[in-house]
């Protein structure tokens, strides 16, 4: 089913490293000024421990295979590879207030992602419930130094809750989140709870989980990266500073130009207002899905329970 002209669409561009920061961000604020769309950043503040990623090596194949078939270090760079481990972290957003600034002041949205965006997506399963509140508190807290106000919303790291994240989340006062992979926009409910912030998921694969899965002539990209734009009511694009910013930078813009007929380009602000406005967000139970060309799983929503009142 093709969507009617006018149709919303979001890009969610995660930030994930310093060099992403520094380097992919200028490149895609020049993007998308030139083609006149807007789109929603998800900001890591605190430290670049990207490099640490390597100790999940030794315990995942999969994350190997991810790793060698995406070229990591072409992708993302020596240094970022080595960020936390051989090299010192390096903050990312908090290291560039005016840059950060910049993005709000050219019309888009800035949310936060993280504060050790490794660690969250890494660790979270094993982190105490203060442990999770103090990641929240440090990246409100930068995003505040820099604002001077209180962030409305956020997007977990790889797509990475649980129940008890939720839960803290829940607390934070804010207005959505973008924490799922696939699905509609909803309500969570997970060990007899339901949550009241609204989830906006992300519909569709990412470049590096087609690179991994062979995928990596430009045509049969902007393919797979379009097919869910043309079926999702609420198609949201997840991408990456550190690759559309980067070495896939002009298949981003064909990629833009490509959906410009059929979508109206928002921020993810805007679609939480448009479904707040005008829909009763189904409660679905927090569920975990495996993706082609993705190692783990990531959370998503599965049956639902009730509509929303």
């Amino acid at each position: 089913m093709r969507p009617e002209a006018g149709a919303q669409l979001a890009l969610k561009i995660d930030v994930d490293t310093h060099d992403g920061m520094a380097k992919g961000v200028p490149k895609l604020l020049e993007i998308l000024g030139r083609e006149g769309v807007k789109a929603t950043f998800c900001l890591s503040f605190g430290p670049d421990n990207a490099g640490k990623a390597v100790f999940r090596l030794f315990k995942d194949p999969a994350f190997l295979k991810k790793m060698l078939r995406t070229g990591a270090p072409r992708l993302y760079g020596l240094r970022t590879v080595l960020s936390g481990t051989v090299l010192p972290p390096r903050p990312i957003a908090s290291a560039f207030p005016e840059l950060t600034k910049r993005i709000e002041d050219e019309g888009h949205e800035v949310i936060v992602h993280a504060w050790d965006h490794r660690k969250w997506q890494d660790k979270l399963a094993k982190m105490t419930d203060g442990e999770i509140a103090d990641e929240f508190g440090m990246a409100f807290s930068a995003f505040v130094e820099i604002f001077k106000r209180q962030p409305e919303a956020v997007a977990a790291p790889g797509w990475q809750v649980t129940p008890q994240s939720l839960e803290v989340q829940d607390k934070l006062g804010i207005k959505y989140a973008s924490d799922l992979r696939e699905g509609e926009p909803c309500r969570l409910a997970a060990n007899n709870t339901i949550f009241k912030t609204l989830e906006i998921p992300s519909t569709g694969p990412c470049i590096e989980e087609l690179l991994t899965m062979g995928i990596r002539d430009e045509e049969p990209l902007l393919r797979a990266l379009t097919k869910a734009a043309k079926t999702a009511r609420y198609p949201v694009l997840p991408i990456h500073a550190e690759v559309e910013g980067g070495p896939f930078d002009s298949l981003f813009i064909k990629l833009i130009r490509g959906l410009k007929d059929l979508h109206d380009f928002v921020r993810l602000n805007d679609m939480a207002s448009t479904l707040l406005k005008n829909e009763a967000p189904p409660i679905r139970r927090l569920s975990y899905i495996e993706l082609p060309g993705r190692a783990g799983r990531v959370a998503s929503s599965g049956d639902t329970l009730k509509a929303l009142n």
